[in-house]
């Protein structure tokens, strides 16, 4: 890969240059496999930078009906999820919930496939959680298929799977989860997650309790 493409790559997802980067990824197909490149560098800010500007680059395509070209690189995410493609796909769920958000006539059937590829693959649960938070509301009646794979989830000793899991069924609004959370009120450890462009840190009992209070105002 063209040293000069990446480096240029890099420093727009670290300035959240979104519109310039896809505006190069349109006529330079060096720029759009570098960003692709970006979806799993161990650095989290570009990785989450790069989440972002894919999204918003398949919503470019969407808004120019080149539709096919949006499912082609959605179907390639799906792809690196399964064992054969010799890899994992661990920016893959949070790439297609990005980009539903982007592209909402999506959301069927993309979303629940999301959460069918994720929810039960360990490598992939925290950022099918992940997805899940972000799509919010719009996953929610297709995440009721899924109820019965929420209490597995919260048997999780992974503190951040469940201070991930506890912001998820909040911004979902999901009854089901409310004993769950319950139970982890007066857990201390920090967790991270990024949201709305940021990255937050809260103590796992605090997730818990501003997600109990979301769902609470909904019954």
């Amino acid at each position: 890969m063209d040293e000069s493409v990446k480096k240029q790559v890099r420093e727009l997802l670290q300035k959240k240059d979104y519109g310039h980067l896809v505006d190069l990824c349109e006529i330079d197909t060096r720029c759009w496999k570098a960003l692709r490149f970006c979806l799993y560098d161990i650095d989290e800010t570009i990785r989450w930078s790069a989440i972002e500007a894919a999204a918003k680059l398949m919503k470019r395509w969407w808004q120019l009906n080149q539709h096919e070209k949006v499912r082609k690189f959605i179907r390639n995410l799906f792809w690196s999820m399964t064992d054969e493609s010799g890899g994992i796909g661990w920016s893959s769920p949070q790439t297609i919930a990005e980009t539903i958000v982007n592209i909402p006539e999506i959301l069927d059937p993309y979303g629940s496939m999301m959460i069918a590829y994720s929810i039960e693959e360990p490598p992939l649960m925290k950022g099918g959680l992940w997805g899940i938070g972000r799509l919010g509301k719009m996953i929610a009646d297709a995440l009721d298929f899924f109820q019965d794979k929420v209490p597995a989830v919260f048997q999780s000793a992974d503190t951040e799977t469940l201070g991930l899991a506890a912001w998820a069924m909040g911004e979902v609004g999901f009854k089901p989860a409310l004993p769950f959370l319950e139970k982890i009120l007066e857990r201390k450890e920090t967790v991270r997650i990024y949201v709305e462009g940021d990255f937050l840190e809260k103590p796992l009992g605090q997730w818990a309790e501003e997600a109990i209070n979301k769902i609470s105002r909904l019954i």
